[in-house]
């Protein structure tokens, strides 16, 4: 790869982190405001409710990472994610299909694991799920850029994780474990995907 070759890479990749920031982070806080000001806060009864086959848990599984409780939660998951979502377009040639991907496999293993008199909402079990993601592509997939981003995230987030993976009241453990868990699985599978993107450049 020339110098010519590494900065249109640079450029579309950079481009690609401001996309997703634009395709994750609208979609949160145009809902959240919209839930308040005029939904009178029923977008958040749309949660995951685990195991439930009506219609409302079924639209959390796709969109509960759209649903906070308070601007509290949304700036916590907000801040992480400008972070997250950083690390993953660099890294990541087709970030908004495996980004779409991580939202539905998290959603659907909250589903199943989390308690059935609970529901879950926020945009904690995306982030888990992309963390899982860069962590399974870089220890199963031999993901080098990965192995970089989890070693940023890991220095700055470690005690946070470790809290978010614990069982406290209020908080997603299944949300968080779950994420984690769907994250993996898909990193630790992305391995031919990426060799062959690799190649392209």
């Amino acid at each position: 790869m020339n110098w010519q070759q590494l900065l249109h890479l640079i450029v579309v990749r950079i481009k690609q982190v401001i996309g997703l920031y634009a395709f994750v982070l609208i979609p949160m806080w145009g809902m959240f405001f919209l839930n308040k000001v005029a939904l009178f806060g029923m977008w958040n009864i749309f949660g995951i409710v685990p195991r439930a086959l009506d219609v409302g848990s079924m639209i959390g599984v796709f969109a509960s990472w759209t649903m906070h409780g308070n601007l509290s939660h949304l700036t916590g998951n907000t801040v992480t994610l400008l972070q997250i979502l950083f690390l993953f377009g660099l890294f990541e040639k087709n970030a908004y299909r495996t980004v779409i991907k991580l939202v539905v496999a998290s959603g659907l293993v909250t589903w199943i694991i989390g308690s059935p008199s609970s529901i879950h909402i926020g945009a904690s079990g995306l982030c888990f799920a992309m963390l899982g993601y860069m962590i399974g592509g870089a220890i199963f997939a031999r993901r080098w850029g990965y192995l970089i981003a989890c070693i940023v995230m890991g220095t700055g987030y470690w005690l946070t994780i470790k809290q978010g993976l614990m069982p406290q009241q209020g908080i997603s453990f299944a949300a968080h474990f779950g994420g984690l868990c769907a994250g993996l699985l898909l990193g630790a599978n992305s391995k031919h995907t990426y060799s062959a993107a690799s190649q392209r450049y």
